[in-house]
């Protein structure tokens, strides 16, 4: 009886061992992200999550990956808190709200945990469990409810060296690779504890390679992309990101929003006498090509508030300069539905518009409203917008504007779609005024790494407390405002037209990590049946 008791105990003590484990390797994967954004974390802090997984039983593996992935969201994810409370004004439903996202968001990693418990503790358990991986957060940002915040790649944001293959295989090739060099880590242990010494060698300079071909590709490509800039010295040009410093999260009346947007205004006419050195060299106008306001930096809708149409018109025709402004929009009468929209005005007088695509999920439209009534404690909106239905770009002269809308830039489809219809710049219009003085606005800003190094296309993204910057084709930020300062910066810009793997191929990893995922999870089916 002694003995038995010995054996639980040491049992139930190697179970909270792993939950520990655990649940600091998802604080510190976390901690990859900003505020603190130690970007190397991501590079190790996630083995503990493949070695507790694989070949476990599958409810643990299905309650591991929960767990790790409940901390991880937890983690990156307290910038809700201050939304949520914002829009209910209640401590408790903030705390409630951030764990039901949280909590929801991690059954995809339970998913993880169960198929990485089917696949053996091999090499291709380990391929397998990476592809599970990049699978799973590929499911993340499909469906009513798509929502892909935190992912793994966007931690690297400040070392694109390390992103760019993802001109080849996107967000989820680049999940698939992080996942697997985490996971060669723990196959590196497993091979130190028990394994042949020729193993132990093999696996040793297997990384290394690993790891150089990785830092090569990086340093090519990187050479490359700089090389592309200076040879494209005719396609160059100025757009200017205007910041005014104006918190978009409260509401304003016409008459309040009158002097604000008069200063606005002030700042536009200072924005158009920018330029930059070396455009009379290049015989190109000194004036902006382009000057480039947040998203719904209008409350008023347009064109239903003539007012308000009128002095963006005439905003335009006297600065001499396309201005590419955030509004609002009556898309449908009945039932009346407001667009988020993006508008450029011309000096020529006309203006064209885009619709935001995808909406985000509780914040823009509530999917089964009438089957989750329970949700409107939390401050949902009260009624769905309305959702854009192409990807088409902006002209203005030559420039071929991708208008991408805040929350729309987390996802690779949106800005691929809109370079294959022909974009040659993409432009981020954004808004955090939701979620004041937090992380999110450093988090939301590294997406827009991926998208340049998926696109091979400069992302500049503008909003009206930050943080707006400009990013070029290899992911590097060349500029950035200040947080919280009003601020204008002249960014110059090339265009590109070329297509990368991604933009032909799209999410193809995803589907390919599956596939590894699947072989994997039938190779152990098999030797269990063979036994």
């Amino acid at each position: 009886m002694g003995a038995q008791s010995q054996v639980l105990t040491r049992s139930r003590e190697r179970r909270w061992g792993a939950v520990v484990l655990l649940m600091l390797s998802a604080l510190l994967s976390g901690l990859a992200h900003p505020p603190l954004g130690a970007s190397w974390l991501i590079l190790f802090a996630p083995a503990p999550l493949f070695a507790l997984t694989l070949q476990s039983r599958a409810r643990t593996g299905f309650a591991y990956g929960w767990l790790w992935s409940l901390v991880y969201y937890l983690t990156l994810g307290h910038p809700l808190l201050y939304l949520i409370r914002l829009q209910t004004e209640s401590l408790f439903l903030s705390v409630l709200g951030l764990l039901l996202v949280a909590g929801l968001s991690a059954l995809f990693g339970a998913l993880f945990g169960l198929m990485a418990s089917l696949m053996p503790r091999t090499l291709l358990g380990i391929l397998g469990a990476a592809g599970a991986w990049a699978f799973t957060q590929y499911l993340r940002g499909v469906g009513p409810f798509a929502f892909v915040w935190g992912h793994w790649s966007v931690a690297l944001y400040n070392l694109p060296i390390l992103l760019q293959p993802a001109e080849l295989i996107g967000a989820w090739g680049m999940e698939f690779l992080i996942a697997l060099w985490n996971g060669l880590l723990v196959y590196g242990v497993w091979l130190w504890q028990g394994g042949r010494r020729a193993a132990r060698v093999g696996w040793a300079v297997g990384a290394l390679l690993f790891a150089g071909a990785f830092l090569m590709f990086g340093s090519i490509k990187l050479g490359e992309q700089t090389l592309a800039n200076a040879r494209t010295g005719q396609s160059a040009r100025l757009i200017a990101l205007v910041q005014p410093n104006v918190n978009l999260a409260q509401p304003y009346t016409p008459d309040s929003w009158t002097p604000i947007r008069q200063r606005i205004a002030e700042q536009v006419r200072q924005a158009s006498k920018l330029s930059a050195d070396g455009r009379e060299a290049l015989q190109l106008p000194t004036q902006p090509d382009l000057i480039v306001l947040p998203e719904v930096i209008e409350p008023l809708p347009m064109p239903e508030t003539r007012p308000a149409v009128l002095f963006w018109q005439s905003l335009s025709l006297e600065v001499g300069v396309p201005l590419l402004v955030g509004g609002y929009r009556v898309a449908q009468q009945t039932p009346r539905q407001i667009a988020n929209t993006m508008f450029l005005f011309s000096p020529q007088g006309d203006w064209q518009s885009h619709d935001k695509v995808q909406l985000v999920p509780l914040g823009e439209h509530v999917p089964f409203r009438k089957l989750l009534p329970f949700l409107s404690v939390f401050g949902v909106v009260e009624e769905d917008m309305y959702a854009g239905r192409d990807l088409q770009p902006l002209t203005a002269g030559d420039l071929k504007i991708g208008a991408v809308i805040c929350m729309e830039s987390t996802y690779p489809w949106i800005t691929r779609g809109m370079a294959n219809a022909g974009a040659n710049i993409i432009v981020v219009g954004s808004n955090e005024s939701w979620f004041g003085r937090t992380a999110a606005l450093e988090q939301h800003l590294a997406f827009c790494v991926l998208r340049a190094i998926e696109t091979r296309r400069w992302v500049v993204r503008c909003a009206p407390e930050g943080i707006s910057a400009s990013i070029a084709p290899s992911g590097e930020i060349r500029q950035r405002a200040p947080a919280f300062q009003e601020s204008t910066i002249a960014s110059w810009v090339h265009l590109h037209t070329g297509k990368t793997l991604f933009m032909r191929w799209g999410d193809w990893m995803a589907w390919v990590s599956l596939a590894v995922a699947t072989v994997a999870i039938t190779r152990r089916h098999i030797q269990i049946v063979v036994r």
